[in-house]
């Protein structure tokens, strides 16, 4: 299943449905009456003052398909868009502002995170190694990082988020190392 990135048109339609309680209802017919938040969403589809109704369809369609939202063109020219369970799962499991590693039994294995991104997105490298931060983990080195969580799914999005090769960041599930009584302590495990 490919992935909805942060910012894209798709995103936006989720969100905006999120906010709005589950449901919107969006005029074609008069696209800038409305809510603010019907408004910026529909910005995003106008050039020229005239709104791209195919481009809106086509991803409200893309997103239905994937059966995030259900949507129904009303005989009036509105469509009414509805955030399915599922939609409001992923809008909300994937807001990079509220991540957190889900904390489960320990399995008793740990995720060693390791990364060397090149110079040329040092911004990218930083903001990894912040986000990581965030979400617990603790720095063994500065391109080191070490959880008892599973953490692949975020990791994932992180790297399609911040536009790093996958390639140059390395997820390790190792069992026992020296020190692992100090991490131990310090996860509460």
């Amino acid at each position: 299943m490919t992935r909805i990135e942060k910012n894209s048109r798709p995103y936006h339609i989720l969100k905006t449905a999120l906010v709005g309680g589950g449901v919107l209802f969006i005029s074609t017919i008069s696209p800038l009456s409305g809510t603010l938040l019907i408004k910026k969403l529909i910005k995003q589809y106008l050039k020229d003052k005239k709104i791209r109704k195919e481009r809106f369809l086509q991803d409200v369609k893309r997103l239905q398909n994937r059966k995030l939202i259900d949507y129904v063109q009303l005989p009036d020219g509105k469509i009414k868009i509805t955030l399915t369970k599922l939609g409001k799962n992923k809008i909300l499991t994937y807001n990079l502002d509220h991540m957190k590693l889900e904390e489960r039994p320990w399995d008793g294995k740990w995720r060693l995170i390791t990364f060397d991104i090149p110079d040329y997105q040092k911004n990218a490298r930083n903001a990894l190694r912040k986000k990581v931060r965030e979400l617990g983990f603790y720095p063994l080195q500065k391109s080191v990082f070490i959880t008892p969580y599973e953490c692949e799914n975020e990791i994932d999005f992180i790297c399609s988020i911040f536009e790093i090769n996958r390639n140059n960041v390395l997820i390790l599930e190792v069992g026992n190392f020296e020190g692992s009584e100090k991490m131990r302590h310090y996860f509460h495990l």
